[in-house]
């Protein structure tokens, strides 16, 4: 069996973007560098989240912004594929910080993990094992202590926390 490099294409070989798919997507910020613990740039980051314009053809379920990652659930739209919608949301995250921060440093790292939820996954489920990576992390003891976490389902998904 070949040993693939995280990087590699070929992991993206077979990638497909499908309208109206919902994905779970993870990325990591370049070298793990914890750019999101400063509070500045994770408000700044959650404000392009936040943003429509950020996503013209998706619908954003949930986030969570970690000191070093994204955690991200959408709904892909009709016009534009998976890597059209993260390239952009990436883009538009690293200019407001790279204006911030006076870096010219990379932000992100090139890839990100994508899983496209099965029929039969429940949203809610998803959205709730999403927000509650700041509490796995030990940042906080409750989800709803962490600050920079947003999408559509994020009332939704609260209110059925037990």
């Amino acid at each position: 069996m070949d040993n693939l490099a995280p990087s590699s294409s070929a992991l993206r070989r077979g990638r497909r973007s499908i309208a109206g798919q919902p994905y779970l997507i993870t990325v990591s910020t370049q070298e793990r560098v914890r750019w999101f613990c400063d509070p500045t740039y994770a408000d700044r980051a959650a404000s392009v989240l936040n943003d429509n314009r950020t996503w013209p053809d998706a619908t954003v379920l949930a986030w969570v912004l970690m000191p070093d990652h994204l955690h991200l659930m959408l709904i892909l739209g009709e016009s534009e594929t998976l890597p059209q919608t993260m390239a952009r949301a990436k883009a538009r995250i690293w200019q407001l910080l790279r204006q911030a921060s006076g870096s010219s440093l990379r932000l992100w790292q090139h890839s990100y993990h994508d899983h496209a939820l099965r029929r039969d996954e429940d949203l809610l489920p998803a959205g709730r094992y999403l927000l509650d990576n700041p509490v796995r992390a030990g940042l906080v003891e409750r989800h709803s202590d962490w600050k920079w976490r947003g999408g559509s389902l994020l009332a939704a998904i609260e209110a059925e926390w037990p």
